[in-house]
């Protein structure tokens, strides 16, 4: 691919408080797609069989992936209407939810995520990235995973809570209403002028990195289907799995913080990059063997606190060495999580299909997540 040319000046001077804004933004969307999409695998396989259920991930990032591709041409595009027609679309997923049949909902709904992951994110990334600087880079950028895990505490609980008062079409109502009211805040909050010209950078990312996204991706795809499936087989209480999925966000969210920290502090990553890989395996092969509510719980919220350690350091690593090209990063990225979310879905309905249960899907994970070790 070829490379971007240098972008002049890369940085401003980093503002706490626009940083603070766009980390609300983040937070209105996380609360908005976590208390509704975390049960759309949990309502759809209620009405359809899990394998057609599954669908709707891999439509998703098969779009997300493609759309990445139409948007990296180097042409700039503007912020503000990139960012609008995703939130746009992503509320009209939640909304495909509440109104269309099952079998219509994983097409649309699918779609539509795909549709809305570049079209916000790719933008919103390179804002963020923006605000940084090499001192405090990391614990920003584990701030925002910290953001989007930490919202998501409370919004499947009370997610959970309106399946079971109000009924899943309220539910996802709800959530695009939210998405439409953040779509105004967006434009308000990024100015007209801001534009972004994104390209694939695959060359100088090299070929270490870019593994270790595809290993991020493959684990985020898998996770997508293990861990609602897995906890609706355990239960069916839509309240309790809510509570469930906010332990797991819980600590995920602490310890992406605190790693975050400390290796500012330290002026180090790579050993971030080995500890959350090898720590994650042993939480990978405890899920395969439980069966019960207890220590499923227990595997799960010991997976989502390791398996966010090495993402958010691989990620502030490429951004130290490409500080000068925040877009290609960005787009970069981006296209390899979503293709290789969409690989590693393609082979866990093949585990699927040849009698594997849904809990044989975190021996993939446990494999797939190495790669993130191999980041330089």
């Amino acid at each position: 691919m070829v490379s971007a040319p240098p972008a002049p000046p890369p940085f401003r001077v980093s503002q706490r408080f626009r940083y603070r804004e766009l980390l609300g933004l983040v937070a209105v969307q996380s609360f908005g797609n976590q208390m509704t999409g975390s049960f759309w695998i949990v309502y759809l396989v209620s009405l359809l069989d899990f394998r057609v259920a599954t669908l709707l991930w891999v439509i998703a990032f098969l779009t997300a992936a493609l759309g990445v591709l139409l948007m990296a041409r180097g042409r700039p595009i503007p912020a503000r209407t990139s960012m609008t027609v995703g939130l746009a679309t992503m509320a009209a997923g939640h909304f495909a939810f509440a109104f269309l049949p099952a079998n219509w909902a994983v097409l649309v709904g699918g779609l539509a995520f795909g549709v809305y992951l570049p079209l916000f994110w790719l933008p919103m990334n390179s804002l963020l990235v923006r605000e940084t600087s090499p001192a405090n880079r990391a614990g920003r950028l584990a701030g925002v995973t910290a953001t989007f895990t930490t919202v998501a505490v409370v919004a499947p609980v009370l997610g959970g809570y309106l399946a079971v008062t109000v009924g899943f079409p309220f539910l996802f109502s709800l959530g695009g209403l939210i998405l439409a009211a953040n779509l105004i805040r967006a434009r308000r909050l990024v100015p007209r002028e801001e534009s972004f010209s994104y390209l694939i950078d695959l060359r100088r990312m090299g070929s270490r990195t870019a593994l270790a996204f595809a290993g991020q991706g493959g684990v985020d795809g898998l996770l997508s289907v293990a861990t609602p499936l897995g906890s609706f087989l355990l239960t069916r209480d839509s309240f309790a799995l809510g509570l469930l999925f906010a332990l797991f966000s819980l600590a995920a969210g602490i310890a992406a913080v605190v790693l975050g920290q400390v290796s500012d502090r330290v002026k180090a990553r790579s050993p971030f990059l080995l500890l959350g890989p090898v720590l994650s395996v042993p939480a990978c092969l405890l899920a395969f063997v439980s069966r019960d509510l207890g220590s499923f719980a227990f595997a799960i919220g010991w997976l989502s606190m390791t398996a966010v350690v090495a993402p958010s350091f691989i990620y502030t690593i490429l951004v130290d060495r490409m500080e000068d090209s925040i877009p290609a990063v960005t787009a970069t990225r981006e296209f390899i999580l979503n293709t290789s979310r969409s690989v590693a879905l393609f082979a866990g309905l093949l585990v699927l299909a040849f009698g594997g249960d849904v809990y044989a899907l975190y021996l993939l994970v446990g494999g797939v997540i190495l790669l993130e070790a191999l980041a330089k």
